[in-house]
């Protein structure tokens, strides 16, 4: 029986969630966070066999050290809290810091092309009969219609609030999240709650 994979764009799953608590007042700290009660409360009649976080590459950089190593150190965290959650974690791509006049940035990328080569060598090897993408980014169409192509229906889950029309228009299904699901599944601690 082939199986049914979820494919996370990690960076754009967490910035949009943090988004959303934070825009509530809610504890935005992902280490506490239950994924897995929000994926099988959107997929209550899917069955995931496996799921994938794809994440880009952070490096330490001369202009940015205090910052780089804090974000290196919250990725191992949120890391060890994924898998102990039982998601596979990946890296792909990388994050570089760029300075400019108005000050220093980090910028993602290649995430999408290790999760489009993923889906297609998954494909190829006809190891998934359908395909979850949790991602909003308008590179992966192609991969969707290489999935088409082989009969693989895809879902596209996106967010309620601007979701993206390309990949609404190329999948077979669409689950958009709310901002009501995301703030269901913090995960409280006693110290939290005092």
């Amino acid at each position: 029986m082939k199986s049914t994979h979820l494919y996370i764009d990690g960076q754009n799953l967490f910035a949009r969630i943090r988004s959303i608590l934070r825009r509530r007042g809610l504890l935005n700290d992902l280490t506490h966070y239950d994924f897995w009660g929000l994926f099988n409360h959107l997929f209550k009649n899917e069955n995931v066999d496996l799921a994938t976080f794809y994440f880009a590459k952070l490096h330490s950089s001369r202009h940015t050290q205090e910052k780089s190593q804090e974000l290196i150190e919250r990725e191992a965290q949120l890391r060890k809290h994924l898998e102990q959650q039982g998601f596979r974690y990946i890296t792909g791509g990388s994050v570089r810091s760029r300075v400019r006049n108005d000050g220093i940035t980090f910028e993602e990328k290649g995430v999408d092309v290790r999760i489009a080569v993923d889906i297609l060598q998954d494909i190829y090897e006809d190891k998934v009969g359908k395909i979850i993408l949790a991602s909003s980014d308008s590179d992966l169409q192609p991969v969707v219609y290489a999935a088409k192509a082989k009969h693989i229906p895809v879902v596209y889950l996106g967010f309620q609030v601007r979701p993206n029309r390309g990949l609404i228009l190329t999948t077979d299904h669409t689950l958009l999240v709310t901002n009501d699901d995301i703030a269901h599944f913090i995960i409280y601690t006693n110290n939290q709650m005092e």
